[in-house]
């Protein structure tokens, strides 16, 4: 593929809104909202933020964040939202889109922060918080069997095991941090 060919990329990002599509042009990332169409210059995106977004126990979600240097922000997402239950995930067309993207942004601004993860503070806070539930629940799993409430434990256990992991996954890919990009960290992208 040349370096200035198109590529495209399109997604809903909310179950029952408009499908948007992007386009990176030669000089400005093109964005077609289904009501308005821009053509963002590459120059005007000043930070990028790469994150692992699931939105409930059974999603791998991915953002790419931009904030523009006039105070907007552009929020970039592997999954297409069919309904409020049903998606796509364009995880072979999103992973490209983005790392291609990036590249022209940091041409176009040497000085554009890439930043990784959710901020220090939102970090520290998510990760105590799904600590706190985690051990709440597994208290109230102990307290059951110590009084003989065998069921219960056994579906608390049922329920600690996915919402554990999910914690677990938030935490470790979420750590926040700054990349390189032309090298971003691939715990905030699809495979």
């Amino acid at each position: 593929m040349r370096d200035d060919a198109p590529l495209g990329y399109a997604h809903r990002p909310k179950p029952f809104g408009f499908e948007v599509s992007y386009r990176l042009d030669p000089d400005a990332l093109f964005v077609d909202t289904g009501r308005k169409q821009e053509n963002i210059p590459y120059a005007a995106i000043a930070s990028a933020r790469l994150a692992y977004a699931p939105t409930n126990f059974t999603t791998k979600g991915y953002r790419l964040t931009l904030g523009l240097k006039d105070g907007r922000t552009l929020k970039v997402g592997n999954l297409s939202w069919k309904t409020f239950f049903e998606y796509d995930r364009q995880d072979g067309r999103y992973t490209p889109f983005v790392r291609a993207l990036l590249k022209r942004a940091a041409a176009a601004n040497p000085r554009l922060a890439c930043r990784v993860g959710t901020p220090p503070f939102l970090w520290g806070l998510s990760a105590a918080a799904g600590a706190l539930i985690v051990a709440g629940l597994i208290a109230m799993g102990v307290l059951a069997i110590q009084r003989n409430g065998l069921t219960a434990a056994a579906l608390l256990v049922l329920f600690v095991a996915p919402l554990g992991w999910q914690v677990h996954a938030m935490v470790t890919r979420n750590w926040p941090g700054d990349f390189r990009p032309d090298a971003p960290p691939e715990r905030v992208l699809p495979g």
